[in-house]
């Protein structure tokens, strides 16, 4: 588990809920490696988990889930297009990020650790 990690962690769908339960809020970030939009929104991705990761340390982490390679998640959580980044706190889905700019995700994020 790597909590205070500044870079994002790819998860495989076995590693997943005990990942969500060690931090207290959790953003994934659902992509795959075919997808333009995917890698133009890596990098924002990258800053702010780098960012967050100092901000908030050891209460926030960053995961990468590949929805070709982990289908089975990205079904569960309804992950019709990509990239969608989702929330978690506690353990639970709690909102689906809607922007793509570095200010909003990191707003977003300081919203969800409120």
């Amino acid at each position: 588990m790597s909590t205070s990690a500044k870079v994002p962690r790819d998860v495989t769908t076995s590693e997943f809920d005990k990942e969500i339960a060690a931090a207290k809020v959790v953003i994934v970030d659902f992509w795959a490696t075919w997808c333009g939009p995917c890698r133009r929104f890596a990098p924002v991705f990258e800053e702010v988990c780098a960012e967050a990761s100092d901000k908030y340390p050891g209460a926030v982490s960053f995961l990468k889930v590949d929805v070709d390679k982990e289908g089975a998640l990205a079904e569960k959580f309804n992950v019709m297009t990509i990239p969608t980044v989702i929330g978690f706190r506690d353990g639970a889905m709690v909102e689906r990020f809607g922007g793509r700019s570095k200010d909003e995700l990191m707003r977003w994020i300081d919203r969800l650790m409120a």
